[in-house]
């Protein structure tokens, strides 16, 4: 295996892993053990880990390394409000050029939908920004489905309306956003009692 190959291979492998939310929120990135546990050395770990820092996945703190961003209530608001306009712009920037996007009775994941809308903008630095956000984004919404009942039924209804009444999907959008603004104290006691958990 090339060095090029390995360091894909770790880059994709710990980006999974922290948007499984295997690492807690605030959790320290040792890359000896990160090597050990790749079966990788730690050149590989230490590119992915500066790659991702540089997609705001991973914090660098001076002298103390490598870190999983911490959660708190008015980072996850931005981060709600940043992905709220990024998808209205690229709806807007669409003109309603959607194409069917398959059966609506299966679920459907938030960042393939979103993503699906930035990919019709014909922008390339918005279907980046729409990426970015869904990474950022990822671990919460697993935390999301303990605390949103309807949340595929939220997702299923932009799909269908993209096709049906793409007028409508701008405020289905904002409906979704505002909801998760509303219990982002829910979703941040959520996160800790998880960190308490694996104690």
């Amino acid at each position: 295996m090339n060095a090029g190959t390995t360091a894909e291979r770790v880059y994709d492998r710990l980006k999974r892993t922290l948007a499984d939310g295997t690492f807690a929120p605030g959790a320290r990135l040792e890359p000896a053990k990160l090597a050990q546990e790749f079966a990788s050395s730690a050149t590989p770990i230490r590119d992915a880990l500066h790659r991702l820092a540089g997609e705001r996945l991973v914090e660098t703190r001076s002298s103390e390394g490598f870190h999983v961003p911490a959660v708190n209530e008015i980072g996850l608001h931005d981060l709600y409000r940043w992905n709220d306009e990024l998808v209205r712009m690229a709806l807007r920037m669409s003109r309603g050029s959607f194409t069917p996007t398959g059966n609506h009775t299966e679920p459907m994941d938030a960042a393939d939908l979103f993503s699906y809308i930035a990919a019709h903008s014909r922008s390339a630095e918005i279907v980046m920004q729409v990426a970015s956000a869904n990474a950022r984004l990822a671990y919460i919404r697993q935390i999301e489905s303990a605390v949103i009942e309807n949340g595929v039924d939220e997702i299923r209804a932009i799909a269908a309306s993209l096709e049906q009444s793409p007028g409508s999907t701008k405020l289905l959008i904002q409906d979704y956003h505002k909801e998760r603004l509303t219990i982002v104290p829910k979703l941040i006691i959520t996160v800790f009692q998880n960190i308490d958990n694996r104690k």
